[in-house]
């Protein structure tokens, strides 16, 4: 077994190709399943084996060679791959310049790109996504992108808000930075984790370093993570403190799994076929109404914490399965 996790010499056969930059190991769990009980022929491509391992794609052709085994890629899946993101997740720190990862950036969407099949498949990441839902009559909260918090929170008249600064995690290693990003519920009444508009720090200056997610604060609703994989819905409710306690608390967070509510199923399955999304990992809230509210669809969402805190490992299956069903299809 070599460094970039793969075995045999396929000869140009197909191969499903598994790209997992930016850390997390969901899809070496994932090429666990499909080279063993699944039987299907996997390369797989870690952030550290871009700068240790050759690789070439021959564009007339579409074969990826990696490390001497050439392959027609079938089904492709790419996680964090983003520019930014190699940037800041290389190790170690500063090990990556930024036009190193535009390039690697752009090869492993060339890559992908020759795919009969590329996961996750497309949609708009950020709050861009929710124009889209609400336009798909699916309900979301009042939003506002902002520089300065205090004219956000004016702008959407609503009693909370929540000030979120969003896949910091991933464009910020270091925990010890994480403090000044984390979410922050304003409103003027007690809620957890919250503040007083007048006391929030926040709210008394500008935040001039980037824009943030300005949101309506749905205090009391029930937060589930539903994953879409290929068709197939499952879902976790997350019980938490307040909404900062996954990255300061992880420990207080539960987390169950879930039938998914057949609304929130619906939402979820309407999401992905208007955005031709293969995979995602969605947030939504179900309020005491039962509607369910959007809050975002991540393309890249990891599921092995979610796994381990409820003690059940079918995401990861499911996951494995989904792309065994694509590979028989395309190959």
């Amino acid at each position: 077994m070599s460094r970039s996790g793969h075995a045999g010499n396929h000869d140009g056969k197909a191969a499903v190709v598994l790209v997992n930059c930016a850390g997390g190991r969901e899809l070496e769990i994932v090429r666990e399943i499909l080279t063993g009980p699944l039987e299907t022929p996997t390369i797989l491509i870690r952030q550290a084996d871009l700068h240790s391992t050759p690789m070439a794609l021959d564009v007339d052709t579409g074969l990826l060679d990696v490390a001497g085994q050439r392959v027609r890629p079938a089904v492709v899946w790419v996680r964090h791959a983003a520019a930014c993101a190699l940037v800041a997740q290389a190790e170690p720190a500063g090990s990556v310049t930024p036009l190193q990862a535009a390039a690697w950036s752009g090869f492993l969407q060339q890559v992908a790109s020759t795919a009969t099949t590329a996961l996750p498949g497309s949609t708009l990441v950020g709050p861009g996504q929710l124009a889209q839902a609400r336009r798909l009559g699916v309900r979301t909260p009042r939003t506002v992108v902002t520089n300065h918090v205090p004219t956000g929170t004016r702008g959407l008249g609503t009693p909370s808000v929540i000030v979120k600064t969003q896949d910091f995690r991933l464009f910020e290693p270091d925990r010890r930075n994480w403090s000044r990003w984390l979410p922050s519920v304003i409103g003027p009444d007690p809620v957890p984790g919250g503040h007083p508009v007048a006391d929030d720090p926040l709210v008394g200056r500008p935040v001039v370093g980037h824009p943030v997610v300005v949101q309506e604060y749905l205090g009391g609703a029930r937060e589930l993570r539903v994953y879409h994989l290929g068709g197939g819905i499952c879902a976790f409710e997350v019980d938490k403190p307040d909404p900062s306690s996954l990255m300061t608390d992880p420990g207080s967070v539960t987390v169950r799994r879930v039938s998914c509510p057949p609304a929130a199923a619906d939402a979820v399955r309407a999401l992905c076929a208007a955005w031709n999304l293969r995979y995602g990992a969605f947030d939504l809230l179900v309020p005491d109404t039962g509607e369910p509210v959007f809050l975002e669809a991540n393309p890249d969402g990891d599921w092995l914490w979610f796994e381990r805190r409820a003690r059940w490992h079918g995401v990861s299956f499911m996951a494995a399965v989904m792309v065994r069903e694509l590979f028989l299809r395309t190959s």
